[in-house]
C-alpha cells in the first residue's frame, strides 16, 4: 500500500534546520518515464497515473560538516549562500546588485545536469552519478 506524499511546510531559516536526509524513493508510472523530469514525474502520480511503493530515509545528517557526499554538501552550502545573499541584497552596493541582476538575466540552464529518471534505476555503486540541482 502507498502513502501519498506531501512536502513539507519550509521553514525561513534553512541552515539552521540541522537535519540532512538522504533518502530513496521508488514508485512505479503508467507513463515513459525515461526522459521525464521529477517534477514531470510528480504532477503525473499527483493525477493518478502512478503511486509510490518506498520512501526510505537512507541516512540522516546533524549538521552539514557531517554530510559524506561532497557534491550534496556543496550543492547545500551554494545553496544557503545565495539565501543569505537574497536576504541581505539590499546591503550590496548597487552595482554589485546589478551584476548579480545581469547574471541571473543571462542564466539559461543550471550549470549541474539533471540526469534522466532512468539513470536512478541503477543501484550499481560503481556507476558513474548522476549530477542532480534543485
Amino acid at each position: 500500500m502507498s502513502e501519498t506524499l506531501t512536502a513539507p511546510q519550509r521553514s525561513h531559516n534553512h541552515e539552521l534546520s540541522g537535519k540532512y536526509s538522504k533518502f530513496q524513493v521508488k514508485g512505479w508510472v503508467n507513463f515513459d518515464a525515461t526522459d521525464k523530469t521529477l517534477a514531470e514525474i510528480a504532477e503525473g502520480i499527483e493525477q493518478g497515473d502512478g503511486f509510490l511503493t518506498l520512501m526510505e530515509v537512507l541516512e540522516v545528517d546533524d549538521d552539514l560538516a557531517s554530510i559524506g557526499d561532497e557534491e550534496a554538501r556543496e550543492c547545500f552550502e551554494n545553496i544557503i549562500a545565495a539565501r543569505k545573499l537574497l536576504q541581505n541584497v539590499h546591503e550590496l552596493p548597487k552595482k554589485l546588485i546589478e551584476e548579480f541582476r545581469s547574471a541571473l538575466n543571462e542564466v539559461v540552464a543550471p550549470k549541474k545536469t539533471v540526469a534522466p529518471v532512468s539513470s536512478l534505476a541503477v543501484n550499481d555503486e560503481s556507476a558513474p552519478r548522476a549530477k542532480f540541482w534543485p
